[in-house]
């Protein structure tokens, strides 16, 4: 996992797995470098949810809610998080159930830091392209490592 981040996500994005109903959550170590925490702080999709930008919270918890009841085909939300120095970093997050056992699920995704607000429509859609779209798409050939 660790070549294929160096390989095809810069400093700027990651990935992220989550079990459900337990909420536990992996993740690339990029997702805490860019945060400023160490990544044990990081223990379940609640330790995040705890920075989101309230304006925000909501709005990226009906996304999972909405992938989750088959609404839509990919989550996918944008919103802003507290870094370790207090300031909001604006990010890019998208995925989809990559496993579902009864009422376990497994989701899978990725989260790239928006880097301006100039293009981040173009940004999210190259970002997505690259994870989503492709034959295999990422998601899968990353569901096969783990």
């Amino acid at each position: 996992m660790e070549q294929f981040e160096k390989a095809v996500l810069t400093g700027n994005a990651t990935w992220w797995q989550m079990q459900l109903p337990s909420g536990s959550v992996i993740f690339g170590e990029n997702k805490a470098k860019m945060l400023g925490y160490s990544e044990e702080m990081f223990k379940t999709y609640k330790d995040f949810m705890k920075l989101v930008h309230p304006e925000d919270n909501e709005k990226a918890m009906q996304a999972m809610r909405d992938h989750m009841a088959g609404k839509t085909e990919v989550y996918e939300t944008i919103y802003r998080i507290k870094n370790k120095d207090g300031k909001y970093i604006k990010f890019y997050d998208c995925g989809q159930i990559i496993k579902k056992e009864g009422d376990e699920l497994t989701i899978m995704g990725f989260v790239m830091k928006v880097l301006n607000d100039q293009d981040i429509f173009e940004q999210m859609k190259n970002f997505k392209d690259l994870i989503i779209s492709g034959n295999p798409s990422v998601v899968d050939l990353v569901a096969k490592i783990k």
